[in-house]
């Protein structure tokens, strides 16, 4: 089983790239990044991750915008520099919005380095997730990685200690996996599932919707927390399930549904909630760094994807509905990735 074996290897992975990237760091001009406004971009995963990026830039006082990389793809004048995440480098739209962009400063943060991205930006970032799976595990907890790294080289060291994510990471696949069965159980033949997270949480929750759309094909939704109140939860019912991510409104959001009989898996680092009916409560480390608690946070939304996977019948099963439009490749006899 391809997929939970990759996500498994995430912590072993993580002491790999944090050697990898900070290796490259102590050498690269990030002059060009440390003022004005930054635009964090990137196409579907990795979109999610610039999201969660841009969340701990803001918390650590810069001024960082998401842009989908779509939106990048006409003229104008979006920030001061551009970061992009794209784990293989190949995705077409984030090249095009540096080449029309071409003008302003932009790193590329990939996977492998030697790529087209990566030759298209004026900086280069690369951080060795390894093999990945469908849907992708360590190209996504990498690219986090690799982004809160280059956050302290930028902005300054946290108080949080990067050494201490792969040990952070065991523990919290440890405690998801122990109650992973009565989890799946609850969410098993649900016909919609949402996913709600605040700030960085956002990107978490855009994550682990792509997650289970890809590995369960079960129709999923992503909400800000608060805007989630304004109308999108009216859907919900005893036939639909929430993912939640946070420690504030979240706790409460997560108890309201389950009492209504929704299944409910919220990822807190609240002590107060615990399991209830239709309510399982994953306990996670409050950390302060956005990007190493989105880390962590996405770590039981991989093992619930794989759970759902499974009962479906999908266990690594390919994606059914390959595009031939959204990757560039080297030549023709190179494989899409």
């Amino acid at each position: 089983m391809i997929y939970r074996s990759t996500i498994a290897r995430q912590p072993n992975q993580f002491r790999h790239t944090l050697e990898v990237v900070g290796t490259q760091l102590r050498d690269l001009d990030l002059a060009p990044f440390e003022k004005g406004t930054v635009v964090v971009t990137g196409i579907g995963a990795s979109y999610e991750a610039a999201g969660v990026v841009a969340g701990e830039l803001q918390r650590r006082g810069r001024r960082a915008n998401t842009w989908r990389a779509v939106d990048l793809m006409e003229p104008g004048d979006p920030g001061d520099a551009i970061i992009v995440f794209s784990v293989g480098g190949r995705s077409i739209e984030p090249i095009a919005a540096l080449t029309i962009h071409s003008t302003l400063p932009s790193l590329a943060i990939t996977s492998g380095g030697n790529d087209p991205l990566s030759r298209t930006a004026s900086a280069a970032l690369r951080f060795e997730s390894g093999p990945d799976s469908l849907p992708s595990s360590t190209g996504y907890t990498g690219s986090l990685l690799a982004g809160g790294l280059l956050i302290d080289a930028l902005c300054g060291e946290d108080s949080f200690n990067w050494n201490d994510i792969p040990l952070i990471a065991s523990e919290v696949l440890e405690t998801s996996a122990k109650k992973m069965a009565r989890i799946g159980e609850m969410f098993h033949d649900q016909r919609a599932i949402d996913c709600v997270g605040a700030i960085s949480a956002l990107g978490t929750a855009g994550e682990a919707c792509l997650l289970i759309r890809e590995a369960a094909r079960v129709p999923t939704g992503v909400a800000d927390t608060l805007h989630y109140l304004h109308g999108p939860m009216e859907s919900m019912d005893q036939a639909t399930g929430i993912l939640i991510f946070g420690d504030g409104r979240e706790v409460r959001l997560a108890q309201e549904l389950a009492e209504i009989g929704c299944a409910v898996l919220l990822v807190t680092a609240s002590e107060s909630p615990q399991d209830a009916k239709n309510l399982a409560v994953v306990k996670v480390p409050s950390l302060q760094n956005r990007v190493g608690r989105s880390i962590v946070d996405i770590l039981p939304a991989q093992l619930l994807a794989a759970e759902l996977s499974d009962a479906a019948g999908l266990t690594d099963a390919q994606f059914r509905y390959s595009q031939n439009d959204t990757k560039v490749t080297v030549n023709e006899s190179e494989p899409r990735v």
